[in-house]
């Protein structure tokens, strides 16, 4: 038997960091969204732009970061704060989008 097959792997942090990295798109969706509401001196198309591209990113960023989260929970070869940490990154990036969804939301329907 391998001596190597019983440690755990100390690249814990690393796979947090890129779940991090997945997630990152969420946060630049909530600047833009809340760029595009206040009228910031910017160009409104480049913001939108900027905006629908971070939000559709996110969702797969938010997709990626949950599966990776789940699968490291499963496979247990890194400790096991790592998942929770990965799983409650995911979380939050969905609670990012649905907050940039919320600020901005769609500007072609009407709000009533």
């Amino acid at each position: 038997m391998n001596a190597f097959a019983n440690q755990r792997g100390s690249n814990g942090p690393y796979r947090f960091a890129l779940t991090l990295m997945c997630i990152a798109p969420c946060a630049l969706a909530v600047f833009a969204a809340s760029a595009l509401a206040r009228s910031a001196e910017f160009s409104a198309s480049g913001l939108w732009f900027i905006y629908e591209g971070s939000y559709v990113l996110g969702c797969l960023g938010v997709g990626i970061a949950a599966v990776a989260a789940v699968a490291e929970g499963v496979r247990r070869q890194i400790p096991a704060i790592f998942p929770r940490l990965m799983g409650a990154a995911a979380v939050f990036g969905i609670l990012l989008l649905w907050y940039a969804r919320h600020i901005y939301g769609n500007p072609w329907t009407s709000r009533t």
